[in-house]
């Protein structure tokens, strides 16, 4: 294994997350030399505890699906609550345009990103934890990095840099230009529950999801029989807080009756967390011998659990781009604007949906979804993460047409909505807030 001084890595990866862990893999079974520096150790708590089926062939070829199988909470799908509709809708997997695979997982983050760590090292990744990059200089001949590890200084050189650093954006705030989306703002408070109980579910496993007149709250089950609960608000109610945050995440959740009945007889066993803006992307994913990846390229909401499919998808296809720059330089530029065409039609596809979310013409069209031309079918292709399904194209463009024609049809309550919508302007929370114990 390379020095950690004088020798030259042909890669350097900042965080070891979901996206930074899977593209040094690959990269590695590439045969290219890769450090990653971490400034966590792992096990460390993260939220984003929902996985998509489509997650499920790149744990395969990571060499880790049966190990993530047997940390995870098997999910068949979700489970959809509306305050206005009295029956709840459920979405399975296995009802996708491509079925296969028909389900996920929920999983602890913690167990799940320590895997994907452990993974790494074990295909020659030379990893540092508890190390924080402290500067990077990228130039001509390659990129220098220098980190502080266990109070001593320390420096690194590669031939291209990944920043993977998520929601940090150790190189997307400085030389990407990193900025919020008009079209979505919203900001999380979430914590973990027990004694949920079992009758919260139709079926053991899903994710619910219920809406609310500020956002939406979502269920997500885990293995250690813990809940993951969280609320994802508009900036206009967040403004209305005045007490701590334990205290207002529980007022937010009494504020969904039919959440607030099945946690009621529950305890919050975690303190509260908060995180600001969810919705960010920087102006391109690369330049000059270095690429943006995963949340530090871009994130939009958590609502269809897109978070670790994208980080890790787009790790992937990042892994197949470099490992072809670095072997033919001169097509560098090309290279990386076709993997940025890929992420960004990836990206594209959700966000039309999660821009749309908390709309009443897309909350009545997901809780009576039109069952003809396979419209359905294909909706729950883009909730697996298939967002390249034979046939998916067409049969979303005839389903924004639909919405377009009912939000006239609804316009009243349509226009209230983007009244609403464009008087949000910036989220009060804090980006990585933590409520005190008691």
């Amino acid at each position: 294994m390379p020095s950690e001084q004088s020798d030259l890595f042909d890669v350097a990866i900042i965080g070891g997350g979901p996206a930074g862990t899977t593209v040094g893999t690959f990269l590695a079974q590439r045969g290219r030399r890769v450090a990653l520096f971490e400034k966590a150790r792992h096990p460390r708590f993260h939220i984003g505890e929902s996985l998509l089926p489509r997650n499920l062939p790149i744990l395969k070829r990571l060499g880790i699906a049966e190990e993530v199988a047997s940390i995870g909470v098997h999910k068949p799908g979700a489970e959809l609550i509306s305050p206005d509709h009295d029956a709840r809708q459920t979405f399975g997997f296995g009802e996708a345009l491509r079925p296969d695979p028909d389900h996920a997982y929920q999983v602890e983050r913690s167990k799940f990103d320590e895997i994907l760590l452990c993974n790494a090292r074990v295909h020659g990744v030379s990893v540092r934890e508890d190390c924080v990059v402290t500067g990077t200089d990228i130039g001509p001949e390659g990129c220098h990095l220098t980190y502080e590890e266990n109070g001593r200084l320390g420096e690194c050189r590669a031939r291209f840099l990944i920043d993977a650093s998520g929601r940090d954006g150790f190189l997307g705030r400085k030389m990407a230009g990193r900025r919020r989306s008009r079209n979505h703002n919203s900001a999380a408070m979430f914590a973990h529950f027990e004694d949920v109980p079992a009758d919260a579910w139709t079926e053991p496993g899903n994710i619910l999801i219920f809406w609310f007149e500020h956002g939406w709250i979502w269920f997500i089950p885990l293995k250690s029989g813990l809940t993951s609960v969280g609320a994802v608000c508009m900036p206009d109610y967040l403004k209305t807080r005045r007490g701590p945050l334990d205290v207002f995440f529980l007022e937010t959740l009494r504020l969904c009756p039919k959440a607030w009945s099945a946690i009621r007889s529950a305890r919050m066993a975690t303190p509260a967390r908060g995180a600001g803006n969810y919705s960010y992307k920087a102006e391109r994913p690369f330049g000059d011998r270095y690429l943006l990846l995963g949340d530090a390229y871009a994130f939009v909401d958590p609502v269809f659990s897109s978070g670790v499919f994208f980080a890790m998808r787009s790790a992937e296809l990042a892994a197949a781009s470099i490992d072809e720059c670095l072997e033919r330089p001169a097509r560098t530029a090309k290279l990386l604007r076709r993997y940025q065409r890929r992420v960004d039609s990836m990206i594209d596809t959700f966000c039309w949906f999660i821009y749309r979310f908390n709309t009443p013409t897309l909350r009545n069209l997901f809780m009576a979804p039109r069952e003809f031309l396979k419209l359905r079918n294909a909706i729950i292709s883009v909730v697996t993460g298939d967002v390249d399904a034979p046939g998916l194209v067409w049969r979303l463009a005839i389903f924004r047409l639909i919405f377009n024609v009912f939000r006239l049809v609804e316009h009243r309550s349509a226009r209230l909505w983007e009244l609403r919508r464009r008087g949000m302007l910036s989220v009060s929370m804090p980006e990585d807030e933590v409520a005190e114990k008691s």
